[in-house]
């Protein structure tokens, strides 16, 4: 029986982050010229980890160039820049409020957690019904982020969970590697990074639309 569903946020809770990310990251890369193809592959090579860690990647050959690049994309993350592109799938609210009733809700992200805290949510009316919400820049090892499963394991030890007992809802093929590193059964939305084929190729057997959809999956896993 599911006890615990644990979302990422970025493409599931909220929509549009992709495009708001490589915006900021775009931004920061002040006097380095990168193709438009090299910059997407960089940033998806680090993808799910702290914003640092990204920019190292794009700026390996300029590391001499981190911190004011980090600088511009702080600015542009808490800024309008990215939250300007975010939207929000209709009834995500009512959901998440009606699941908080019977699971146990948490998120495990990259996100800026401030910023999710204090710009996101209450842009978006999403309910306080999350019991932990870990972000990648909780974590200082790099090696402990997306796709390790130590975000998974922290939140489950929180709430006194099985992993078995538990899901995890994301778009992106960290989140599914993470999930099974947890032991935990992955469900992936088709509103981020992986298209349905890809998920297939995966593995993965739960498979929709949008968040909005998983109830369905609740009801086919539980009865």
């Amino acid at each position: 029986m599911i006890k615990s569903i644990i979302f990422d946020w970025d493409d599931v809770i909220t929509l549009g982050s992709k495009e708001g990310y490589f915006a900021c990251y775009h931004a920061a890369l002040v006097g380095v010229e990168l193709s438009p193809e090299e910059e997407e592959k960089r940033i998806l090579a680090k993808w799910g980890k702290s914003h640092r860690e990204e920019l190292k990647e794009l700026l390996k050959e300029n590391l001499h160039l981190l911190d004011k690049a980090c600088d511009i994309y702080e600015e542009r993350l808490s800024g309008d820049t990215f939250v300007n592109c975010l939207s929000i799938v209709e009834g995500v609210s009512e959901l998440l409020s009606r699941i908080s009733r019977k699971y146990m809700l948490s998120v495990a992200t990259g996100m800026n957690p401030e910023i999710l805290k204090e710009k996101i949510m209450p842009k978006f009316n999403i309910p306080q019904v999350f019991t932990h919400i870990i972000s990648a820049y909780d974590i200082k090892d790099p090696d402990m982020q997306k796709p390790h499963p130590y975000s998974i394991n922290y939140i489950l030890e929180k709430q006194g969970i099985r992993p078995e007992n538990a899901i995890m809802v994301g778009d992106a093929r960290g989140d599914v590697l993470m999930a099974r590193a947890a032991g935990v059964t992955p469900v992936v939305v088709l509103t981020g990074h992986l298209s349905r084929g890809e998920a297939e190729d995966l593995g993965v057997r739960y498979i929709i639309s949008d968040i909005t959809k998983i109830e369905k999956v609740l009801y086919e896993i539980d009865g």
